[in-house]
């Protein structure tokens, strides 16, 4: 208490002694100059009071005042740089704003999360593989060191979460990883994590039969992955969920949100023009009663060149990836020996452009983007592969097409799409190229759609999957209509893991680049290597070749609209 309170307090103390002396018939004139002094005393009081609160006041206001201005200017920076970013998102759309963190823009780290789903621990001896095999040293962990220290390089903050088949990853051999893995990049594992189902019996079939047990669902396994990324959606800016094989590295995550980037910024310049539609510069004019009708539900022909896009196909567009492997002709009885490459699908029909293809040097791809490796190669990987080692097998030109979109994206390969879901193409097969042995536009072919075993993308783009996709892309699956009861039954781990689902249900147009130094970063290295000693050689084609092909269905294009 003050000086001033304890003052105060004793003059009212001494008032209340003086006024118990009056009596009820008045007071002499002693007592009222008593009392006046009195009330000047309390008059004097009061002020001093006034003024002790106020000098209280001004010391309280005074310390807030300078605690909520130091904490302000400690807050000061991040609140700027989240508005920065809120106002950065709002003009440039989420995916160019994610694409500049990545560029190192901004104070906060660029976050990735990179998911891995592996069924086994060691290799079971089918499908190319060597029985008891060490996969997860021989296969998985050079895949992951490689890539991730790819990302970490850049200065991204990456964790690596691990979805496994298998029971148990034993202190040792999660050590092992932890030990490979960069200074700084968490680890999480899911062990277990096969799901169970009860298999279904009939088609119509929505409970189990009394006689039904349990049973380990191989293919669901595939699927637990988008668990991970709902529960880990916002804490990150970027995922990566492919299978245990594939090698994924930061070139490829640039190069997708580069792309992607452009594909936003066209969506934007449609929605500022008029007829809410992105033109290419001198953008060709047919007439009408001229165009192709479409011989499938698609809406439009296969004579689609440089057409405007709407806002609503743009949104649809997406960088897509193609799974290669390094040929491996060590082997004296490699069946892709003795210039079998040399024999492409459709060669006749659809050469490679004299100035792609793998005669020709001067745009080859570089093999270092998707599948560099040093003396002696790890686990299945080849050394120092060449640019005409790197072959694909899941596609061919048959199924492909060709577009000019606007500036920045330039042409584009389209890659197979279900018909409803085309935004347009020029085919390859158009004008019936390829005659009887190829009448009509391949669409949810298994062995030229393009299995890309895995899928990238930002929080913005998985939010806008959730949304299209029949039933979600995301659990809890619960969509009857959709899942017919159990999202486990009716699909494989191609759907969930393999990127089916993106393009098929959810009507998602991939598309690559005819840029080659673009076109190598949408190529995946499958590096177990396996494919080529185990698929149907016929089936098999140089990338160089296949981008060569590309460029030649471009050229008839550009024939079509009258440029030469």
């Amino acid at each position: 208490m003050t000086t001033a309170c304890k003052y105060a307090n004793s003059e009212i103390f001494e008032h209340s002694k003086l006024t118990s002396m009056y009596d009820k018939n008045g007071t002499t004139n002693n007592d009222v100059t008593r009392v006046t002094n009195l009330q000047k005393k309390r008059k004097s009081a009061r002020f001093l009071i006034s003024a002790a609160m106020l000098v209280m006041t001004m010391i309280f206001a005074t310390a807030f005042f300078k605690n909520n201005t130091n904490n302000n200017n400690e807050e000061m920076p991040q609140q700027q740089e989240q508005k920065r970013r809120l106002s950065e998102e709002e003009e440039v759309g989420p995916i160019t704003a994610a694409l500049h963190k990545a560029q190192g823009e901004g104070e906060d780290s660029f976050k990735v999360l990179f998911l891995i789903t592996t069924l086994s621990e060691y290799d079971t001896g089918t499908r190319g593989t060597t029985a008891n095999s060490d996969r997860l040293a021989r296969v998985l962990l050079p895949i992951l060191t490689s890539g991730v220290s790819s990302m970490v390089d850049r200065g991204w903050q990456v964790d690596v979460y691990l979805v496994l088949g298998y029971k148990e990853l034993k202190p040792e051999r999660r050590q092992m990883i932890v030990d490979a893995l960069p200074d700084g990049v968490g680890l999480e594992v899911w062990e277990d994590a096969m799901p169970l189902y009860y298999k279904r019996k009939r088609l119509d079939q929505r409970e189990p039969e009394k006689d039904q047990v349990l049973e380990l669902a191989s293919h669901g396994l595939s699927r637990q992955h988008r668990y991970v990324v709902k529960d880990k959606l916002y804490e990150y800016d970027f995922f990566a969920c492919f299978e245990d094989d594939m090698r994924v590295t930061s070139d490829h995550m640039m190069n997708f949100l580069e792309m992607s980037s452009q594909i936003e910024s066209l969506i934007h310049t449609a929605e500022k023009n008029q007829d809410e539609k992105a033109h290419v510069k001198n953008e060709s004019t047919r007439d009408g009663s001229t165009r192709e009708t479409p011989s499938d539900n698609a809406p439009v022909g296969n004579d689609v060149v440089d057409d405007p896009l709407t806002i609503q196909a743009l949104k649809r567009v997406i960088p897509g990836f193609l799974r290669v492997e390094a040929l491996d002709d060590r082997f004296e009885s490699h069946q892709l020996r003795n210039g079998v490459l040399d024999e492409f699908t459709f060669k006749e029909k659809v050469p490679a452009h004299p100035e792609y293809g793998s005669s020709s040097a001067s745009n080859w791809i570089d093999p270092n983007v998707c599948c560099a490796e040093d003396e002696p190669g790890r686990g299945n990987m080849k050394p120092n592969p060449v640019s005409n080692d790197i072959i694909l097998w899941e596609t061919n030109i048959g199924a492909a097409g060709v577009r000019k979109y606007p500036e920045p994206l330039g042409w584009m390969g389209a890659m197979p799409v279900q018909d409803i879901a085309d935004v347009g193409s020029f085919w390859s097969g158009y004008g019936n190229i390829f005659g009887d042995a190829l009448k009509s536009r391949p669409r949810r072919v298994d062995q030229t759609l393009g299995q890309q075993a895995g899928f990238m993308a930002t929080r913005s783009q998985i939010l806008f999957f959730d949304e299209i996709c029949p039933g979600g892309f995301l659990p809890p699956y619960e969509d009857d209509q959709q899942w017919k009861g159990d999202s486990l039954q009716r699909h494989a781990v191609e759907f969930w893991s393999g990127g089916f689902q993106l393009f098929g249900q959810c009507l998602l147009n991939r598309v690559l680049s005819l840029d080659p130094k673009r076109f190598e970063r949408q190529l995946l290295y499958h590096t177990a290597n396996n494919k080529q000693r185990t698929k149907g050689k016929k089936l098999f084609v140089r990338a160089n070749d296949f981008l060569g092909q590309l460029h030649t269905v471009k050229e008839r294009a550009e024939k079509s609209i009258g440029v030469e």
